[in-house]
């Protein structure tokens, strides 16, 4: 799988998410002030959470763009070529009934990138699994909380 070109469909699907985010807000934001939506009794709040919707859509499009910022500023260092699992590394783990592949990355965790007909999951250091896994390289095995084993095959 070409490191590159997951990172560059990470990035377009965090600007996606940031649009979502913004058109979200300013519709919830638009439907609060909106004279339909003005409160018929004390009781009638459907304004006021329009409201928040639309303060919590937006502090969401600015964690999208802050993450995007944060990527593309490391940029040169994640896509360098790694030979464990670190910062940047792209890997794929045997879970004995399935293979899985993950991107390691400082933000963005649990983003899903289909690629190459796989799934890819942003990984992050605030992970189960990443606390499992930082260090290992292809060929190593590790016990999942569960007690199940998996090991690593791939490290990019």
């Amino acid at each position: 799988m070409d490191k590159a070109r997951f990172f560059q469909c990470l990035l377009s699907t965090l600007r996606e998410e940031v649009l979502h985010a913004i058109n979200a807000s300013k519709d919830a934001a638009e439907y609060a002030t909106n004279e339909e939506s003005r409160a018929e009794s004390q009781w009638d709040t459907q304004g006021l959470e329009a409201s928040y919707l639309a303060a919590g859509q937006a502090c969401q499009a600015r964690q999208w763009a802050e993450a995007i910022e944060e990527l593309q500023s490391e940029r040169e260092d994640l896509l360098k070529p790694k030979a464990h699992v670190s910062l940047g590394a792209l890997f794929s783990c045997d879970f004995g009934d399935s293979v899985e592949y993950f991107f390691f990355a400082g933000t963005a965790g649990g983003q899903t990138i289909s690629l190459d007909g796989c799934e890819v999951t942003v990984i992050t250091a605030h992970s189960p699994l990443a606390g499992r896994l930082l260090g290992c390289k292809a060929g190593d095995s590790f016990r999942l909380p569960n007690g199940s084993l998996g090991q690593v095959l791939t490290v990019e």
